[in-house]
């Protein structure tokens, strides 16, 4: 693995945890106190799971463009990115 994909691939996960820290904090709080009865390992289990299946999802999908094809609607800069 190149320098460039190693930093892509750190790239890609810190954005996949910035994602989880900062928007799904809620959603994932209310999902595990409404299911409170069952074991917490089973809990984060689907948790993770459900993420795993999204961002690789979007991963293939979408052929590693993590903003899901919404970047593509702005114009280019002058002179590219170099």
């Amino acid at each position: 693995m190149t320098v460039p994909e190693m930093l892509m691939f750190v790239g890609f996960i810190l954005a996949a945890y910035s994602i989880v820290a900062n928007d799904a904090i809620q959603t994932l709080g209310t999902f595990i106190s409404s299911n409170s009865h069952r074991p917490w390992w089973i809990l984060w289990a689907w948790a993770v799971s459900v993420l795993i299946a999204v961002l690789v999802w979007g991963w293939v999908a979408y052929d590693g463009d993590v903003s899901y094809g919404r970047l593509t609607k702005f114009p280019e800069p002058p002179g590219g990115i170099e």
